[in-house]
């Protein structure tokens, strides 16, 4: 099982982005597999807006977040009171950024494997789930 980090969903949308080569070939291969994948409701929102910032392009951004939820084996975790209260404890224990923590909570409560972009997540998630960027999921597929 896996969750998988908007930055990662929007480097593999975006040519132009540093880590777009690994991003988008570990997204192929996810998809590939039929590993669930769980993703917190954010997601969604947190790609597309990612996308039209970047590029000021409004009609691809849907386009990028649509494709965010017609991944094969997706899960879509709402944020209730319950769920919004275990990200705000790990965003308090971990010192992570509100969104970050709704990622983290999430693969805590399904027991994934969380994949990002984000060095300071990798960093300070590490001590409560399994935590990959997107070139280290790739190298482990690779054995």
């Amino acid at each position: 099982m896996l969750t998988i980090d908007a930055s990662v969903l929007v480097a593999a949308s975006l040519r132009d982005e540093p880590a777009h080569t690994a991003s988008a070939e570990a997204l192929r291969l996810i998809m590939a597999s039929g590993l669930e994948v769980h993703q917190p409701a954010i997601a969604i929102v947190e790609v597309t807006a990612a996308a039209a910032r970047r590029t000021g392009d409004g009609a691809f951004a849907r386009r990028v977040g649509q494709l965010a939820l017609a991944m094969p084996g997706l899960t879509v975790h709402g944020l209730d009171a319950v769920a919004a209260l275990r990200a705000a404890t790990l965003a308090s224990d971990l010192r992570l950024r509100a969104a970050d923590a709704v990622y983290v909570a999430t693969a805590l409560a399904v027991g994934s494997v969380l994949i990002t972009l984000d060095h300071e997540v990798v960093d300070r998630a590490a001590s409560v789930v399994r935590v990959l960027t997107p070139m280290d999921w790739l190298a482990l597929q690779e054995t």
